[in-house]
């Protein structure tokens, strides 16, 4: 499994350093007034750091080579990614508000598995819970759909 571990780790570091890149392109600005590419770079730095040091804490062989994808462990995996697409997709057409209530309803049926009374009660305050943190909190203008 280490092997899968380090190749994990070093796609993180890939991708962190390609963000690092797009960032410093952005620009850093100043302490007191950050640019466009202050915390991009910055986190993009931390997520090379941690992949690092995860990738040197994972070499070494592996005591008991283990395949990555037995059986069918892949199907909740590649539905969790499809279910993610449709979201995707869905939240210019609806809106937010709907497009989330039937993330969650989805998310909750068909890949977690939850009780009824646990996906109605957390649909219902998931969605509006995130509605009220990005509209009234952060003020972020949201994609407004048939319904909301």
């Amino acid at each position: 499994m280490k092997k899968w571990e380090r190749i994990a780790a070093a796609f993180l570091i890939f991708i962190g350093v390609g963000a690092a890149v797009q960032g410093y392109q952005l620009g850093f600005g100043t302490m007191h007034h950050p640019g466009p590419g202050f915390f991009p770079f910055w986190l993009s730095t931390i997520l090379i750091s941690v992949s690092f040091l995860y990738f040197i804490g994972q070499l070494g062989s592996d005591p008991k080579p283990v395949l990555l994808w037995t059986n069918r462990i892949w199907a909740r995996p590649a539905l969790a990614a499809a279910v993610m697409f449709i979201y995707a997709v869905f939240i210019g057409w609806i809106g937010f508000f709907s497009a989330t209530f039937l993330l969650f309803l989805t998310w909750l049926i068909l890949i977690e598995r939850e009780k009824w009374l646990t996906v109605g009660l957390v649909s219902v305050i998931g969605t509006v819970g995130l509605y009220y943190i990005f509209t009234i909190l952060l003020k972020v203008p949201l994609p407004k759909g048939m319904l909301f």
